[in-house]
Protein backbone atom coordinates (compact mmCIF):
# COMPACT_ATOMS: atom_id res chain seq x y z
CA UNK A 1 0.00 0.00 0.00
CA UNK A 2 1.45 3.35 -0.92
CA UNK A 3 2.17 6.05 2.31
CA UNK A 4 0.47 8.25 -0.08
CA UNK A 5 -2.50 7.30 0.50
CA UNK A 6 -2.84 8.46 4.21
CA UNK A 7 -5.10 11.31 4.14
CA UNK A 8 -2.46 12.21 6.96
CA UNK A 9 0.79 11.51 5.71
CA UNK A 10 3.38 14.37 5.99
CA UNK A 11 4.45 13.17 2.78
CA UNK A 12 1.71 15.13 1.42
CA UNK A 13 0.52 18.80 0.62
CA UNK A 14 -3.02 18.48 1.69
CA UNK A 15 -3.22 19.22 5.41
CA UNK A 16 -0.22 21.86 5.13
CA UNK A 17 0.47 25.65 4.75
CA UNK A 18 2.84 26.26 2.23
CA UNK A 19 6.30 25.65 2.33
CA UNK A 20 7.86 29.49 2.39
CA UNK A 21 7.48 30.40 6.27
CA UNK A 22 8.10 33.57 7.18
CA UNK A 23 7.80 34.72 11.08
CA UNK A 24 6.72 38.67 11.03
CA UNK A 25 8.25 40.89 13.62
CA UNK A 26 6.73 43.13 15.37
CA UNK A 27 5.70 46.83 13.78
CA UNK A 28 8.70 48.96 14.00
CA UNK A 29 6.46 51.83 14.52
CA UNK A 30 4.59 50.56 17.26
CA UNK A 31 7.51 50.10 19.43
CA UNK A 32 6.24 48.00 23.13
CA UNK A 33 7.21 49.88 26.36
CA UNK A 34 8.27 46.81 28.95
CA UNK A 35 7.89 46.87 32.81
CA UNK A 36 8.73 44.22 35.59
CA UNK A 37 6.26 41.36 35.66
CA UNK A 38 4.20 40.56 38.52
CA UNK A 39 2.94 37.44 40.21
CA UNK A 40 -0.12 37.12 42.62
CA UNK A 41 0.94 34.85 45.03
CA UNK A 42 3.67 34.86 47.78
CA UNK A 43 6.95 33.92 47.00
CA UNK A 44 7.17 30.80 48.11
CA UNK A 45 6.01 29.97 44.90
CA UNK A 46 9.31 30.81 43.68
CA UNK A 47 10.82 27.75 45.37
CA UNK A 48 11.84 24.53 42.99
CA UNK A 49 11.92 20.83 43.62
CA UNK A 50 15.47 19.14 42.52
CA UNK A 51 14.83 15.46 40.87
CA UNK A 52 17.01 13.36 38.54
CA UNK A 53 19.62 16.54 38.37
CA UNK A 54 16.57 18.73 37.13
CA UNK A 55 14.81 21.37 38.68
CA UNK A 56 10.70 20.93 38.72
CA UNK A 57 7.59 23.40 39.84
CA UNK A 58 7.52 24.06 43.73
CA UNK A 59 3.81 25.78 43.47
CA UNK A 60 2.00 22.13 43.74
CA UNK A 61 4.67 20.06 43.34
CA UNK A 62 4.31 17.43 40.98
CA UNK A 63 1.40 17.90 39.66
CA UNK A 64 3.22 18.48 36.06
CA UNK A 65 5.87 16.35 34.27
CA UNK A 66 8.42 18.39 32.95
CA UNK A 67 10.96 20.06 34.74
CA UNK A 68 11.32 24.36 34.51
CA UNK A 69 15.17 24.37 34.41
CA UNK A 70 16.92 26.18 31.53
CA UNK A 71 17.26 23.54 29.19
CA UNK A 72 13.28 23.38 29.98
CA UNK A 73 12.47 26.69 28.97
CA UNK A 74 15.00 26.51 26.02
CA UNK A 75 12.60 23.32 24.55
CA UNK A 76 9.71 25.42 25.17
CA UNK A 77 11.32 28.55 22.76
CA UNK A 78 11.69 25.92 20.26
CA UNK A 79 8.09 24.49 21.11
CA UNK A 80 7.20 27.66 20.09
CA UNK A 81 8.32 28.53 16.77
CA UNK A 82 7.68 24.71 15.67
CA UNK A 83 3.40 25.72 16.12
CA UNK A 84 4.35 29.25 14.89
CA UNK A 85 6.07 27.93 12.06
CA UNK A 86 3.19 25.24 10.93
CA UNK A 87 0.97 28.01 10.35
CA UNK A 88 3.29 30.49 8.95
CA UNK A 89 4.60 32.45 11.61
CA UNK A 90 1.14 33.35 13.07
CA UNK A 91 0.02 33.21 16.91
CA UNK A 92 -3.34 32.50 16.06
CA UNK A 93 -6.04 30.97 13.91
CA UNK A 94 -9.01 32.24 15.48
CA UNK A 95 -10.49 35.28 13.69
CA UNK A 96 -9.87 37.49 16.10
CA UNK A 97 -8.82 41.28 15.49
CA UNK A 98 -8.84 43.45 18.35
CA UNK A 99 -9.45 41.16 21.49
CA UNK A 100 -9.34 43.70 24.91
CA UNK A 101 -8.75 41.10 27.32
CA UNK A 102 -7.16 37.84 26.54
CA UNK A 103 -5.25 34.39 28.22
CA UNK A 104 -2.93 32.40 28.04
CA UNK A 105 -3.58 29.07 29.87
CA UNK A 106 0.16 27.25 31.06
CA UNK A 107 1.87 29.81 29.08
CA UNK A 108 5.25 28.33 30.53
CA UNK A 109 8.21 30.74 29.69
CA UNK A 110 6.05 33.77 28.54
CA UNK A 111 7.06 33.89 24.67
CA UNK A 112 3.58 33.60 23.07
CA UNK A 113 1.79 35.90 25.65
CA UNK A 114 4.68 38.46 25.39
CA UNK A 115 4.46 38.09 21.18
CA UNK A 116 0.65 38.36 21.66
CA UNK A 117 1.05 41.54 23.21
CA UNK A 118 3.56 42.91 21.20
CA UNK A 119 1.35 42.41 18.11
CA UNK A 120 -1.67 43.34 19.59
CA UNK A 121 -0.87 46.86 22.14
CA UNK A 122 -4.57 47.04 22.66
CA UNK A 123 -4.94 44.05 24.29
CA UNK A 124 -4.44 43.26 28.23
CA UNK A 125 -3.40 39.78 27.81
CA UNK A 126 -2.65 37.38 31.02
CA UNK A 127 -0.48 34.26 30.91
CA UNK A 128 -0.99 31.62 34.15
CA UNK A 129 1.29 29.07 34.72
CA UNK A 130 2.68 26.75 37.94
CA UNK A 131 6.48 27.62 37.20
CA UNK A 132 7.29 31.38 37.48
CA UNK A 133 9.87 31.12 34.73
CA UNK A 134 8.74 33.96 32.93
CA UNK A 135 11.19 37.03 32.05
CA UNK A 136 11.44 39.93 34.24
CA UNK A 137 10.34 42.48 31.65
CA UNK A 138 7.55 42.38 29.74
CA UNK A 139 5.68 44.34 27.18
CA UNK A 140 3.84 47.23 29.48
CA UNK A 141 0.17 44.59 28.35
CA UNK A 142 1.27 41.73 29.47
CA UNK A 143 1.36 40.30 32.89
CA UNK A 144 1.81 36.60 34.56
CA UNK A 145 0.05 35.11 37.35
CA UNK A 146 1.25 31.78 38.98
CA UNK A 147 -2.06 29.59 39.02
CA UNK A 148 -3.18 26.20 38.72
CA UNK A 149 -5.49 25.77 35.80
CA UNK A 150 -7.52 23.07 37.34
CA UNK A 151 -8.45 25.16 39.92
CA UNK A 152 -11.63 27.14 39.94
CA UNK A 153 -11.07 30.32 37.58
CA UNK A 154 -11.69 33.68 39.39
CA UNK A 155 -9.71 36.02 36.88
CA UNK A 156 -12.79 38.93 37.98
CA UNK A 157 -13.04 39.66 34.39
CA UNK A 158 -14.72 37.95 30.80
CA UNK A 159 -11.58 37.56 28.08
CA UNK A 160 -12.40 38.06 24.75
CA UNK A 161 -9.87 35.44 23.57
CA UNK A 162 -8.11 32.44 25.57
CA UNK A 163 -5.48 30.28 24.08
CA UNK A 164 -3.94 27.17 25.02
CA UNK A 165 -0.75 25.30 23.67
CA UNK A 166 0.59 22.25 24.47
CA UNK A 167 -1.84 21.25 27.19
CA UNK A 168 -2.03 17.45 26.74
CA UNK A 169 -0.10 16.43 30.05
CA UNK A 170 -1.62 19.22 31.87
CA UNK A 171 -5.07 17.89 33.04
CA UNK A 172 -6.90 15.18 34.29
CA UNK A 173 -10.03 16.78 33.03
CA UNK A 174 -8.94 18.42 29.83
CA UNK A 175 -13.15 18.95 29.23
CA UNK A 176 -13.79 20.67 32.31
CA UNK A 177 -10.70 22.93 31.06
CA UNK A 178 -12.79 23.76 28.32
CA UNK A 179 -15.81 24.26 30.24
CA UNK A 180 -14.01 26.60 32.71
CA UNK A 181 -12.97 28.67 29.32
CA UNK A 182 -16.49 28.91 28.06
CA UNK A 183 -17.37 30.18 31.00
CA UNK A 184 -14.73 33.15 31.48
CA UNK A 185 -15.20 34.36 27.96
CA UNK A 186 -17.46 37.10 27.11
CA UNK A 187 -19.73 36.18 24.84
CA UNK A 188 -18.60 36.42 20.95
CA UNK A 189 -15.15 35.59 22.93
CA UNK A 190 -13.03 32.39 21.01
CA UNK A 191 -11.36 29.81 22.82
CA UNK A 192 -8.27 28.75 20.57
CA UNK A 193 -6.24 25.36 21.38
CA UNK A 194 -3.33 24.24 19.78
CA UNK A 195 -1.98 20.39 20.88
CA UNK A 196 -0.42 17.42 19.21
CA UNK A 197 -1.83 13.95 19.27
CA UNK A 198 -0.88 10.95 21.19
CA UNK A 199 0.43 8.17 20.61
CA UNK A 200 3.01 9.30 17.54
CA UNK A 201 2.31 7.37 14.42
CA UNK A 202 4.51 5.74 11.53
CA UNK A 203 4.51 5.45 8.60
CA UNK A 204 5.44 2.06 6.88
CA UNK A 205 7.52 0.58 6.98
CA UNK A 206 6.45 0.17 10.50
CA UNK A 207 9.09 -0.68 13.00
CA UNK A 208 8.92 -4.01 14.83
CA UNK A 209 7.29 -4.50 18.10
CA UNK A 210 10.58 -4.66 20.37
CA UNK A 211 11.47 -1.32 18.49
CA UNK A 212 12.68 1.70 21.69
CA UNK A 213 10.83 3.97 20.29
CA UNK A 214 7.58 1.93 19.66
CA UNK A 215 8.22 0.69 23.46
CA UNK A 216 8.80 4.33 24.54
CA UNK A 217 5.10 5.21 23.46
CA UNK A 218 3.58 1.96 24.83
CA UNK A 219 5.21 2.69 28.06
CA UNK A 220 4.25 6.85 28.27
CA UNK A 221 0.83 5.66 27.24
CA UNK A 222 0.46 3.13 30.29
CA UNK A 223 2.43 5.21 32.86
CA UNK A 224 -0.04 8.65 31.34
CA UNK A 225 -3.15 6.38 32.13
CA UNK A 226 -1.74 5.29 35.31
CA UNK A 227 -1.31 8.82 36.59
CA UNK A 228 -4.87 9.97 35.86
CA UNK A 229 -3.76 12.02 33.33
CA UNK A 230 -4.32 10.78 29.54
CA UNK A 231 -2.18 12.28 26.79
CA UNK A 232 -4.71 10.99 24.17
CA UNK A 233 -7.50 13.21 24.36
CA UNK A 234 -6.18 16.15 21.93
CA UNK A 235 -8.55 13.85 19.55
CA UNK A 236 -11.80 15.29 21.63
CA UNK A 237 -11.06 19.12 21.59
CA UNK A 238 -13.79 19.98 18.93
CA UNK A 239 -16.32 17.84 20.11
CA UNK A 240 -16.18 18.89 23.85
CA UNK A 241 -16.06 22.39 22.35
CA UNK A 242 -19.62 21.52 20.48
CA UNK A 243 -20.99 19.77 23.18
CA UNK A 244 -20.58 22.82 25.42
CA UNK A 245 -21.66 25.28 23.50
CA UNK A 246 -19.54 26.74 21.23
CA UNK A 247 -20.07 27.77 18.04
CA UNK A 248 -18.32 27.80 14.65
CA UNK A 249 -16.15 25.64 15.68
CA UNK A 250 -13.24 24.95 13.48
CA UNK A 251 -10.55 22.12 13.62
CA UNK A 252 -7.02 22.25 11.17
CA UNK A 253 -4.66 19.51 11.19
CA UNK A 254 -1.19 19.37 10.48
CA UNK A 255 1.84 17.18 11.17
CA UNK A 256 4.98 17.50 12.19
CA UNK A 257 7.81 14.65 11.12
CA UNK A 258 10.38 13.55 13.37
CA UNK A 259 13.61 14.21 11.46
CA UNK A 260 14.81 15.66 8.02
CA UNK A 261 12.56 13.07 6.14
CA UNK A 262 9.37 14.48 4.77
CA UNK A 263 9.74 15.70 1.30
CA UNK A 264 9.71 19.80 0.96
CA UNK A 265 11.90 22.59 2.43
CA UNK A 266 9.19 23.70 5.21
CA UNK A 267 8.49 19.60 6.16
CA UNK A 268 12.20 19.15 6.41
CA UNK A 269 12.84 21.96 8.81
CA UNK A 270 9.81 21.07 10.61
CA UNK A 271 11.00 17.78 11.19
CA UNK A 272 14.74 18.93 12.25
CA UNK A 273 13.10 21.12 15.31
CA UNK A 274 10.29 18.05 16.27
CA UNK A 275 13.79 16.00 16.18
CA UNK A 276 15.29 18.80 18.60
CA UNK A 277 12.49 19.18 20.34
CA UNK A 278 11.33 15.57 21.52
CA UNK A 279 15.26 14.91 21.98
CA UNK A 280 15.48 17.35 24.84
CA UNK A 281 12.12 15.95 25.83
CA UNK A 282 12.61 11.85 25.95
CA UNK A 283 14.57 11.68 29.27
CA UNK A 284 13.03 13.85 32.13
CA UNK A 285 9.30 12.35 30.45
CA UNK A 286 10.96 8.75 31.20
CA UNK A 287 12.71 9.79 34.53
CA UNK A 288 9.11 11.38 35.54
CA UNK A 289 7.14 8.89 34.42
CA UNK A 290 8.12 5.17 34.70
CA UNK A 291 9.87 6.02 37.93
CA UNK A 292 6.93 7.28 39.68
CA UNK A 293 4.08 4.77 37.81
CA UNK A 294 5.64 2.08 36.37
CA UNK A 295 8.00 1.08 39.10
CA UNK A 296 11.21 1.39 37.46
CA UNK A 297 14.47 2.67 39.16
CA UNK A 298 16.54 4.90 37.61
CA UNK A 299 19.10 3.23 36.69
CA UNK A 300 16.39 1.24 34.89
CA UNK A 301 15.29 4.46 32.73
CA UNK A 302 18.72 5.83 32.08
CA UNK A 303 19.38 2.41 29.92
CA UNK A 304 16.15 2.30 28.37
CA UNK A 305 17.45 6.17 27.16
CA UNK A 306 20.52 5.16 26.14
CA UNK A 307 18.52 2.87 24.00
CA UNK A 308 15.84 4.90 22.85
CA UNK A 309 17.64 8.16 21.42
CA UNK A 310 19.34 6.43 18.33
CA UNK A 311 16.42 4.66 17.68
CA UNK A 312 14.47 7.82 17.86
CA UNK A 313 17.22 9.24 15.10
CA UNK A 314 17.38 6.37 13.18
CA UNK A 315 17.34 7.21 8.87
CA UNK A 316 14.30 5.12 8.20
CA UNK A 317 12.40 5.21 11.07
CA UNK A 318 9.27 7.73 9.84
CA UNK A 319 7.80 8.77 13.19
CA UNK A 320 5.47 12.03 13.35
CA UNK A 321 2.91 13.68 15.44
CA UNK A 322 -0.43 15.06 14.11
CA UNK A 323 -0.99 18.44 15.59
CA UNK A 324 -4.24 20.38 15.76
CA UNK A 325 -5.26 23.77 16.03
CA UNK A 326 -9.24 24.34 17.15
CA UNK A 327 -11.21 27.29 17.74
CA UNK A 328 -14.89 27.60 18.37
CA UNK A 329 -16.71 31.03 19.48
CA UNK A 330 -18.88 31.63 22.54
CA UNK A 331 -22.43 32.75 21.19
CA UNK A 332 -23.85 36.64 21.93
CA UNK A 333 -26.49 36.29 23.98
CA UNK A 334 -29.95 35.33 22.17
CA UNK A 335 -27.97 34.28 19.40
CA UNK A 336 -30.06 31.83 16.91
CA UNK A 337 -33.25 33.07 19.12
CA UNK A 338 -34.56 34.87 16.32
CA UNK A 339 -36.64 32.42 13.69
Amino acid sequence: MSATADPLDPHTTANYVPADTLIPESDVSKKPSYRSSTTSVDSEVYATVEEFGRTYHGYKAGKYVMPNDEKERDRLDLQHMLFTQTVDGRLNTAPISSPQQVLDIATGTGIWAMDFAEQHPNSNVLGTDLSPIQPSYVPINCTFEIADAEDEWNFGTQFDYIHGRALLSCFTEPREMIRKAYESLAPGGYLELQDGFFPFKFLNPQPAEDNPVRRWLDFVQEATHKSGRSWDNVQHYAQWMAELGFVDVVEKRYNWPCGPWAKGDKMKRLGVYFMEDLSHAAEPICMKLFTRFLGWDEERVKAFVAELMPALMAKKLYLYETIVFVHGRKPFTNEGSQS
